[in-house]
């Protein structure tokens, strides 16, 4: 046996492996990532996700319900604090901000809904200037055509792994896998923002659990402005000039595909919320709490 072709062997295994696994990405992942980002009032339109809401036992009825728990505690509280000599919360103060919990928490999916279309309208505006600078829409779809004419043009020489084009290749459809399970993330986690958003607007009542809703605000709020970052950085890239030095080029794509996968962490660092990277890791839950 000859033991001097097996690091040859090798290689071309784990380049034949990795390229079938690639051009597979190429084809199917940018129908997707687009729908996932750029999210609009789309999301709320499912039967079984609207009847959690309007259903005669819904997260809305429940809710209100537990205003009456809310008024119970505050009662017996309000008692106490007579007898500790405690400052508490002033029963005009209560009542005011019961009745606009109340009436938050019947409203809770139309805020939602309208919370969203306005990022999405903000982010169609983005998305339709660069037709007026590019000629084109943003869009990861077309942004694959870029990345394809300066990286996969010549698809009939041999695939090595080991080798600059090829590592670059490699990290760039792996970044878009790493991109297409970060905005997944990301869709289901506004869905759950959502679906818990009437208990957000009843922690409004009493003045120790507004820290609920500002949790809540502040993650909602941070995952719909990451799509007015993405664009942001969808019109930088567009921007590159493909026709300069390749090498530059090639870099310039590579440090904007981090960025992309990066978004969420960045747009945290300005809203002190939840992100969806998850290349972040578990620590990150801990953070989002303090």
């Amino acid at each position: 046996m000859d033991y001097s072709k097996i690091p040859n062997v090798f290689n071309e295994a784990i380049s034949d492996l990795i390229n079938n696994l690639l051009v597979s990405v190429d084809n199917n992942i940018f129908s997707v990532l687009d729908e996932l980002v750029f999210i609009n009032s789309d999301v709320l339109n499912n039967k079984y996700f609207i009847s959690l809401f309007t259903n005669k036992f819904s997260l809305v009825s429940l809710s209100k319900s537990l205003l009456l728990g809310i008024i119970i505690y505050y009662s017996v509280s309000y008692l106490f604090s007579h007898f500790t000599s405690n400052n508490f919360q002033r029963p005009a103060s209560f009542l005011l901000k019961l009745f606009i919990s109340a009436v938050l928490i019947h409203f809770s999916s139309y805020i939602c809904e309208y919370l969203i279309d306005f990022f999405s309208l903000l982010t169609d505006i983005l998305r339709e200037l660069g037709i007026f600078l590019f000629s084109t829409k943003l869009s990861f779809s077309l942004i694959y055509e870029r990345i394809k004419q300066l990286f996969f043009t010549d698809l009939s020489s041999p695939f090595t792994v080991f080798s600059f084009d090829g590592l670059t290749r490699s990290f760039i459809s792996f970044g878009f896998i790493n991109l297409l399970f970060t905005y997944s993330v990301r869709f289901v986690f506004i869905k759950i923002l959502i679906l818990i958003s009437p208990f957000a607007f009843l922690s409004l009542a009493l003045d120790q659990s507004q820290w609920i809703f500002k949790i809540w605000l502040k993650n909602f709020i941070g995952q719909l402005f990451t799509q007015l970052f993405i664009c942001a950085i969808l019109l930088i890239i567009f921007s590159f000039q493909t026709t300069a030095n390749p090498t530059i080029t090639k870099l310039l794509y590579l440090g904007s595909l981090l960025c992309l996968i990066k978004a969420n962490s960045f747009v945290r660092e300005f809203t002190s919320g939840f992100t969806s990277d998850i290349t972040s890791g578990l620590s990150n839950l801990k953070n989002t709490f303090q």
